[in-house]
């Protein structure tokens, strides 16, 4: 099954509490949490505090998305948090920075940007819980999805799968009702969506449109029979 995360990034900060409960009453299978610090990417976003706000407001997995350049230092920020993704663009000892991430209990998750090569993790792809494939620019919410990146999806699957692992494909940036298909298509096994879910007015008929256009990429006929399987978002690595 098709798992869906929610980025608050698109959610409205003045009523977050009631953002998060509508997302979880729509269905998403966890929330999704950017944070930027102007310099790895050109724009600032949430800090350490609403990470830890929105851990503390729901009872579904939380994915911090540290698009820094000091990762290192904010690792162990995040103790209660259930994954932790970090970019190999922005780290020169990712061994290290796996280990971390797994030695405070969460599961770490490498993050590539659309132009970076799958070269670049291939040594560290059996380490990982999974990896982010960024189908859009890093930096800001309601940006285009980049189709040439379903290619990369594609042999980041062919090398899982030739290789044995139970590394897992997500997909961030652009993904909509549109580009879900394509992105599952590809390979992607968890989709994490923006604007395609806290900018529509009903987010229940959202969420379920997105994971309706999902399922029926995969042929699946009744996608609500399907709603308690798939990949288990709590195991371990």
């Amino acid at each position: 099954m098709i798992k869906i995360g929610a980025s608050i990034l698109s959610a409205d900060f003045g009523h977050l509490k009631e953002e998060i409960k509508r997302a979880e009453e729509a269905g998403v299978d966890f929330f999704h949490v950017d944070m930027m610090d102007g310099h790895f990417v050109p724009n600032i976003s949430m800090g350490i505090g609403i990470a830890k706000h929105v851990k503390k407001l729901t009872d579904l997995p939380v994915d911090v998305h540290l698009m820094v350049e000091n990762v290192d230092l904010f690792i162990n920020e995040f103790e209660e948090m259930d994954y932790i993704t970090f970019h190999i663009e922005a780290v020169r000892f990712p061994f290290r920075i796996i280990n971390k991430i797994k030695n405070i209990g969460a599961k770490p998750i490498v993050a590539l940007n659309p132009a970076t090569p799958l070269d670049e993790i291939e040594y560290i792809l059996d380490e990982v819980y999974a990896v982010l494939v960024m189908t859009v620019e890093p930096g800001f919410s309601g940006q285009k999805f980049i189709p040439v990146m379903t290619k990369k999806i594609r042999k980041l699957k062919s090398m899982i799968v030739e290789n044995g692992y139970d590394t897992k494909i997500f997909v961030d940036g652009g993904i909509n009702v549109e580009t879900a298909p394509m992105a599952v298509k590809a390979g992607a096994d968890v989709l994490i969506a923006a604007s395609a879910i806290f900018g529509k007015e009903d987010v229940k008929t959202a969420v379920k449109n997105l994971r309706d256009s999902a399922l029926k990429a995969l042929n699946i006929k009744n996608p609500e029979n399907f709603l308690n399987e798939g990949i288990n978002l709590n195991s371990k690595k």
